[in-house]
């Protein structure tokens, strides 16, 4: 058996509730401010830290995370010449892939100026276009007037480029997993198996990696892997402690930077609502293929018009009994929606940080203001469970940044406050990465602290809720401990 001891455990069952001894064995927690230390092998001293129940990121891209941290990244860069600058430092040989590129109109011809004997991709920061050269686009074999692709031409372009191997896939895994710990993450709701190998080896490489970096992986599989899961004879639920196979992820509209998500009014300047990534059909096809295999779906959806939709789709074909499907992002909405979702059996995978990172600037892509804008508290009020996420590489996975966003609602372009009214307690906003994360966990209870429950601890510095705003963009993560081991611990 382990004790922690020394610190401010909160249950997340109540404010009131905490304890200051915990006590875990074969994974879970036994007891609780009742045992007697000389009956523990091992002590833990939390030395006046806050321990939480795991927290959880419930929905980002593990290995793609990974790949980010290997990667040149143009994140935060917001002028031209410095992303220029920025790319010609790293001398490549004949290949320049960066990620996080804020699209500012660079074109081919931009590019083409500095770059016209090497190829040169820049991957856009909402990870739905890319902008080519010249030279990339001849290697691709693909024609483009600007060199600006978006959706499925930017898909097709990303199956192009080449992969990596499955060593290198794995580390990826694992450097991901290593920078989560430093978070305080002990598990996340990950969409990879599409992208890199193919869904066996990123199945195996995942299962490689989890044997030394413990750490609650949960897959949603892409529904263009379906054909591969089947045919593999893998069984969707719980493959192994550290390994769940989820929901079918199906992406429904676009992005709001690309103005491909679906808008009940025109993009400002133009005639277009926006898109159907995949269009009506396939979309339909898909969502009963996985209700045909018993499946649950996890459905990409940002705009009003696209989440309407959905919510139409979802009640004309249900889940199984018992089941809830999820909506990740769910941005902009109307009243009639937010009532229509109420009675559907969903959950909702929003990302705070996307509210500080997108606004004011979506304003100036719309003709008209949304009703409902990123609407929190009007889902909390709903009845709906909303989990909260960083869909990391595209922000950053911290979920501190995430509670501060969720709670304050300021933005980092013009540091105003928007929609005050739709902001969270930050107890609200803390349920969103701990007991709410778990609503589509299949590897059960989890998310408070209570006996039976799994080890899974996050260790702070601090109370969460008597932090200030500024207070929460600092490093306060103490320890990150998963299946009883401490997985990391500050220096």
């Amino acid at each position: 058996m382990k004790c922690f001891i020394n610190g401010f455990m909160h249950s997340m069952d109540d404010k009131d509730t905490i304890y200051h001894q915990l006590t875990t064995e074969d994974g879970k927690i036994v007891a609780l401010d009742v045992m007697d230390l000389r009956l523990c092998d091992e002590v833990i001293d939390l030395q006046g830290g806050h321990l939480y129940p795991g927290f959880v990121d419930a929905h980002l891209h593990i290995a793609g995370y990974g790949e980010f941290l290997n990667t040149i990244h143009l994140n935060d860069i917001k002028d031209q010449e410095t992303i220029i600058k920025h790319l010609k430092s790293h001398h490549p040989s004949d290949f320049i892939f960066a990620v996080g590129y804020l699209d500012m109109g660079i074109t081919k011809h931009d590019l083409d100026r500095h770059f016209q004997d090497i190829s040169v991709v820049l991957r856009h920061n909402d990870y739905h276009g890319l902008t080519l050269n010249s030279h990339a686009l001849r290697r691709f074999e693909i024609e483009d007037e600007t060199g600006i692709l978006k959706e499925e031409k930017a898909v097709e372009i990303m199956q192009k480029i080449p992969k990596p191997t499955q060593k290198e896939l794995i580390n990826h895994i694992k450097r991901a997993i290593h920078q989560l710990y430093r978070y305080g993450i002990t598990g996340g709701h990950s969409d990879d198996l599409y992208y890199y190998l193919g869904f066996e080896k990123t199945t195996q490489a995942f299962k490689q990696a989890l044997k030394d970096h413990p750490f609650r992986a949960h897959l949603l599989m892409h529904h263009q892997v379906l054909s591969d899961f089947e045919s593999s004879g893998a069984s969707w639920g719980i493959v192994n402690p550290y390994l769940e196979l989820g929901a079918v992820k199906i992406f429904y509209d676009g992005t709001m930077s690309s103005k491909t998500a679906l808008m009940h009014a025109v993009y400002k300047g133009s005639d277009s609502h926006g898109e159907i990534v995949m269009g009506q059909d396939l979309f339909k096809h898909a969502l009963l293929r996985a209700r045909k295999l018993g499946l649950t779906v996890a459905i990409h959806v940002i705009g009003d018009k696209g989440l309407s939709d959905v919510c139409q789709l979802l009640s004309e074909h249900p889940p199984k009994a018992g089941q809830k499907d999820r909506m990740i992002h769910a941005t902009w909405a109307d009243i009639h929606t937010v009532k229509q979702m109420k009675n559907l059996p969903i959950t909702l995978d929003i990302q705070p940080q996307f509210l500080s990172s997108d606004l004011p600037r979506a304003y100036r892509y719309f003709s008209q203001k949304p009703e409902l804008i990123f609407p929190w508290k009007s889902y909390l009020d709903n009845m709906l469970i909303l989990s909260g996420s960083s869909d990391a590489p595209v922000e950053t996975p911290n979920p501190l940044l995430g509670i501060k966003d969720a709670v304050y609602r300021r933005s980092k372009e013009d540091h105003r406050v928007y929609e005050s009214d739709e902001a969270l307690s930050v107890r609200e906003a803390i349920r969103l990465y701990t007991t709410s994360s778990h609503a589509q966990s299949l590897l059960q209870p989890r998310g408070y602290l209570k006996k039976g429950y799994l080890a899974d601890f996050s260790v702070f510095d601090c109370d969460l809720e008597k932090l200030m705003e500024r207070d929460f963009e600092r490093d306060h993560v103490l320890m990150t401990i998963v299946d009883e081991k401490v997985v990391y611990q500050a220096q």
